[in-house]
């Protein structure tokens, strides 16, 4: 009934949070195939939760395996399925969060586009006051290590920013993934074209082509060369629509201007 009414509303995929029992898991996905529906699930910090998941064939494993290592048993059985993983690498159980590593390492507080657009008792409150630790005391180098092992299986491994730091995480994610390993064409996958794919949506999305939709960022530098400019963002294209990413005044179409923040007016 959940999916169905979700379905009728426009909705292709669907959440399974937490769900403690395995068969009430199995029952959201055997819903979800009836109605064509997609099932992302919420990982539980669990090894045999996120492994019965894989086993029932979630889309998606969200957020990481609990564990600093992996091994040929879960590799082998995982790498025959097409089950995706997003580890959420800000969050990365274990340790602490890939969130704060950067909030040790960088002053987020000074980032010069989210200082412009996120008030400052906002950020501020955040990120000036930051923790401090060793490096290997950020399990997120351990969790985006597995997902490079599985990506090289053909497990895709999608950024999964949380929602956190508005947007600023979404590079965070993929800075991390560098960490791990993985190079920078792969590391542009995660936030591209493999959540296009894992989530059916390739036709339309992930990549410049003919006929895909016009969404797409103009960076000032080479991220093959150096991951950490992908923040360094000059224009934005929404669906064929240019903006300056400094100002966010569109460049062409009716070439509207931005209208002040609340914050702004202060």
């Amino acid at each position: 009934f959940h999916l169905e009414r979700l379905k009728k509303v426009g909705a292709f995929s669907v959440k399974s949070y937490n769900q403690p029992r395995r068969n009430q898991r199995q029952q959201v996905i055997a819903a979800a195939r009836e109605l064509e529906m997609m099932v992302v699930p919420e990982g539980g910090s669990l090894l045999q939760h996120n492994l019965s998941m894989v086993a029932d064939g979630h889309t998606t494993i969200e957020h990481s395996l609990p564990v600093g290592s992996i091994y040929n048993d879960i590799k082998q059985f995982w790498s025959q399925t097409k089950v995706g993983y997003t580890p959420t690498l800000v969050v990365a159980y274990g340790g602490i969060s890939g969130e704060n590593y950067w909030y040790d390492k960088t002053d987020v507080w000074v980032h010069p586009r989210l200082s412009m657009y996120v008030p400052a008792d906002i950020l501020q409150a955040r990120s000036m006051r930051r923790p401090h630790a060793p490096d290997g005391h950020y399990n997120h180098f351990n969790v985006a290590k597995v997902a490079n092992e599985l990506n090289r299986l053909g497990v895709h491994p999608n950024i999964g920013a949380h929602g956190q730091r508005e947007g600023l995480a979404a590079h965070w994610e993929m800075w991390m993934f560098a960490q791990g390993g993985m190079s920078n064409m792969e590391v542009l996958k995660t936030a591209t074209i493999n959540p296009a794919t894992t989530f059916g949506m390739e036709q339309q999305l992930g990549s410049i082509k003919e006929g895909k939709l016009a969404d797409l960022i103009v960076i000032d530098g080479d991220p093959l060369a150096d991951i950490r400019v992908t923040d360094k963002v000059t224009h934005t294209m929404v669906n064929g629509k240019l903006f300056d990413a400094e100002t966010m005044n569109e460049l062409n179409g009716d070439k509207e201007q931005r209208k002040p923040f609340f914050f702004e007016k202060l």
